[in-house]
């Protein structure tokens, strides 16, 4: 065997540590943080338990960092895809609809499975032990992107889209709870549902609030 065979490239830390939250954000969504363990983590990244803690230290700690970076992830595409400019409110519901597809399919590669694909989802019905500050991270992510969905709301109503006088409270009422309760929705009725739910809710707001 050759000296180039025989030597086994070192594994990078920086790269174990990204498997692990990685792992970790996929256990939490499929089945809640508190029933995944950090012996399920390293049997499925190849590690040890003690490397996850090397890592990570407590639980609590990935179980934060696993949420923080994912809030930033979210944050960064409903902000492209609600406060970029140059879309209608149309087009930003087929975006978002187009976004929950994807990540649906991350978790349910044939469509059938009826697996929940959003943390933040499954952190909200479930009752586990997350901390003060995922909790209030929830919670700002989800007033950004209420907050987005009204200025998009009140540009299409501004820009002839919508009617001058539509209701937009109204209007981000119909809207918001397709992003907050779409994992729920495909875990028990299936992805065709939610894509009715959108087509239903578009149709709605062209039809009762369209300017033409």
């Amino acid at each position: 065997m050759s000296s180039q065979s025989s030597h086994h490239k070192p594994t990078d830390p920086a790269s174990t540590r990204e498997q692990i939250k990685a792992v970790a954000r996929r256990l939490f969504i499929l089945h809640g943080t508190d029933p995944v363990t950090y012996g399920d983590i390293a049997a499925t990244v190849g590690t040890t338990r003690a490397n996850v803690h090397y890592h990570f230290g407590n639980k609590s700690a990935l179980v934060s960092e696993v949420f923080r970076e994912t809030f930033e992830h979210v944050g960064a595409t409903l902000g492209e895809l609600w406060r970029r400019p140059g879309l209608t409110l149309d087009e930003r519901l087929a975006l978002t609809l187009e976004d929950c597809r994807q990540r649906h399919a991350e978790f349910n590669p044939t469509g059938r499975e009826h697996q929940p694909w959003s943390l933040s989802s499954r952190a909200r019905s479930r009752s586990d032990s997350i901390s003060d500050d995922v909790i209030e991270g929830i919670r700002a992510m989800s007033r950004e992107f209420e907050h987005s969905v009204t200025r998009a709301v009140e540009h299409a109503a501004a820009t002839g889209e919508l009617r001058n006088d539509a209701p937009v409270s109204d209007i981000v009422l119909l809207i918001v709870p397709l992003w907050h309760f779409g994992s729920p929705i495909t875990q028990f009725s299936g992805w065709s549902r939610l894509e009715a739910h959108f087509g239903a809710v578009r149709r709605t707001i062209r039809v009762a609030y369209g300017a033409e």
